[in-house]
């Protein structure tokens, strides 16, 4: 409890001699020479927030700030966690865009021994963008909501989630395709579940209605809380053909 002006003999410090692990390191904390100016004013306590920051009041958030910086943004994020996003659906993109995804390749890589065989088409390895882009099941897929003369998707799944901002010069549309890319994504990962947990397995055909009935009662919603916004406005018939559903069936279904 002594003062500094206590702990000076001198021109040196008075500390007590030991191998105290606490001495040593107040030793080790206390600067080579003493203060030029010694007074008899109570000690105050000035704290380091950083190693950049002069000492001064303490600060839990800048503190805080300091051992917990803001990691670098991703590029990814807002094609993820979009306003009108489904949840579960955005969740498994977003381990996708991670790349921690549990494919079997990956399992294989911790030395899990388990077979390489896609799920999907029993043909290639199993991999991430195996399963997600190249796989025959997985492409006819792609094909049959993007098969309009408007689109120009890329080949990876990275490059796929990007894109969707810029899809189209149409708010809807790249809206649409948020939306659905998560939705592929999502029921393409479901599928290959089932497949391994419960050896049951839908034809490609099947799975595309289920992912059409998803994106149909979704976008249905989006258009009557829009509605309901704006009634007097969105009851027009230009409003309705301006709506998410008439996008989605003029565009995606064919």
């Amino acid at each position: 409890m002594s003062s500094v002006k206590q702990a000076c003999q001198g021109v040196s410090w008075s500390i007590t001699r030991g191998r105290h692990s606490i001495l040593r390191l107040l030793k080790d904390c206390l600067p080579p020479e003493l203060p030029a100016t010694l007074n008899g004013d109570h000690d105050i306590v000035l704290w380091r927030n950083s190693q950049d920051s002069p000492p001064g009041v303490f600060s839990a958030s800048a503190l805080w700030d300091s051992h917990h910086p803001t990691p670098p943004s991703l590029s990814w994020t807002k094609s993820v966690w979009f306003k009108d996003r489904i949840p579960k659906h955005a969740f498994i993109l977003s381990i996708v865009m991670r790349d921690r995804l549990l494919t079997r390749d990956r399992l294989r890589s911790w030395g899990i021994a388990v077979p390489d065989n896609c799920l999907l088409c029993d043909v290639s390895p199993e991999t991430r963008s195996h399963l997600l882009t190249d796989c025959a099941f997985t492409t006819e897929i792609w094909r049959s909501f993007f098969a309009h003369l408007v689109f120009r998707m890329p080949h990876s799944i990275d490059d796929i989630v990007l894109w969707c901002h810029s899809s189209m010069g149409n708010g809807k549309v790249n809206s649409i395709c948020l939306l659905l890319v998560q939705t592929i994504v999502y029921c393409l990962w479901r599928e290959r579940n089932a497949r391994l947990h419960a050896s049951a397995d839908k034809p490609v055909h099947v799975l595309i209605k289920e992912i059409n009935l998803l994106l149909t009662e979704k976008l249905f919603v989006m258009d009557r809380s829009t509605a309901l916004r704006a009634p007097s406005v969105n009851s027009t018939a230009a409003s309705q053909q301006n709506s998410y559903l008439y996008t989605w069936f003029q565009f995606f279904q064919h």
